[in-house]
């Protein structure tokens, strides 16, 4: 449960990310009592984990807790800016039946009543804003700024300046959620127009986005398939991509992934879906069977790929190099070289360069939802007033 959402101008409500540093701080000051070293420790999160891990990184609370992180498609859209989170927090506390003058009775209320509340905020009929109803949001206090704005246009605190990075995405980021997506399939582009494209770049701009995606999804793809491609992007692929590149120009270490290796190939839906890489981290497959993830497949393998991908992870964080015998030798980012986790694992130079062109060079001026702030909120954001927040007092995004 997060009621990160909730934060006012004089106090935060990231109290789930604060548990977290506390976490990672007493695992720092005791360390010592488990034969480890405190100056010697590597964060690891996938998804929102991945997400925290990068917030914990920015925050002031957050100072030298790691020397490494391994960050695994971090859905960096998931930290909203504080206009927007106070926004879905006024829909949260009137999904309630309360209203901003009652907030107190949100302590009468028990877990259950609030958890319901959140799985009401994933009907959101932004797709994108659905995907992440709560979650961190930018404060005065824990967070001063979101995640893609900082790590995009930003560098990291002093205490952070020689922190080692090792991070990656899957090719189908947006293939996790197919299960839920019944009729994803068969949409026609002008469906996914007027919903997927204009909820991330407004109606004005939706069909032009859509045919920049035409030409960088693989030829003749069928509309689900360049819709898919745009979701894939926002949702980690884009951000990882970009953040991996910033780092590299402000001196940090940085190795990146992106894995291709299909766990499930029944009629080739999940495909590399999001955080499918996770569960093959920690060279214990056995441990996943049963996952609509991971279906029918070889199980040799996907013991070896479980292997190369566990001993880079292990070597990283005693080394701060993932290289091992097992892989292709993986150079450092600022050569552009990424590796490949597949069947076969290879390096690739320039991996996805016409997308990340595409966002350098166009979309990211095109957005239009709060949750991705690539340029400054005032330049780029679109707000949607509240009728619950005072409109004299409330800042806007302009």
């Amino acid at each position: 449960m997060t009621l990160d959402h909730l934060s006012t101008e004089l106090t935060t409500a990231n109290l789930g990310l604060l548990d977290q540093i506390a976490a990672a701080r007493w695992v720092k000051d005791n360390i010592r009592v488990f034969g480890g070293n405190p100056d010697h420790i590597t964060g690891y999160g996938s998804s929102a984990g991945a997400t925290c891990l990068m917030a914990i990184i920015i925050s002031p609370h957050g100072a030298g807790l790691f020397k490494r992180v391994i960050l695994q498609s971090p859905p960096m859209f998931h930290v909203s800016p504080r206009e927007w989170a106070q926004f879905k927090g006024d829909i949260f506390v009137r999904s309630l039946g309360l209203t901003a003058d009652r907030l107190d009775e949100l302590r009468d209320l028990d877990v259950q009543t609030i958890l319901d509340a959140q799985s009401f905020m994933t009907t959101w009929p932004n797709f994108i804003e659905g995907l992440a109803p709560v979650g961190p949001s930018e404060d005065k206090t824990t967070l001063p700024q979101t995640l893609i704005y900082h790590y995009l246009h930003e560098k990291l605190p002093s205490h952070y300046r020689d922190l080692e990075i090792m991070i990656g995405y899957t090719r189908d980021e947006f293939n996790f959620f197919f299960p839920f997506l019944p009729n994803f399939q068969d949409m026609d582009d002008s469906m996914f127009v007027r919903t997927y494209f204009a909820h991330i770049f407004g109606h004005a701009r939706a069909r032009e986005a859509y045919d920049v995606y035409k030409t960088i999804a693989p030829s003749m793809s069928p509309p689900s398939e360049v819709a898919r491609y745009m979701a894939s992007d926002v949702m980690c692929r884009i951000p990882t991509l970009l953040t991996a590149e910033t780092l590299v120009k402000q001196g940090h270490k940085v190795w990146l992934y992106e894995w291709d290796y299909e766990a499930n190939d029944v009629e080739h839906v999940i495909k590399a879906a999001h955080m499918v890489d996770a569960i093959f981290s920690w060279d214990n497959l056995h441990c996943w069977e049963g996952n609509p993830f991971l279906g029918p497949g070889d199980p040799f393998e996907r013991d070896r790929i479980a292997k190369q991908m566990s001993q880079a992870i292990l070597r990283f964080a005693m080394t701060g190099d993932p290289n091992h015998p097992g892989i292709p030798h993986w150079p450092t980012f600022d050569t552009k070289e990424v590796l490949v986790f597949d069947r076969e694992v290879r390096s690739q130079k320039d991996i996805y360069a016409q997308g990340v062109e595409a966002w350098k060079t166009t979309l990211a001026d095109w957005v239009q939802t709060p949750m991705l702030p690539f340029k400054e909120p005032k330049e780029s954001a679109r707000h949607l007033a509240s009728p619950m927040l005072d409109q004299s007092k409330k800042r806007r995004f302009t």
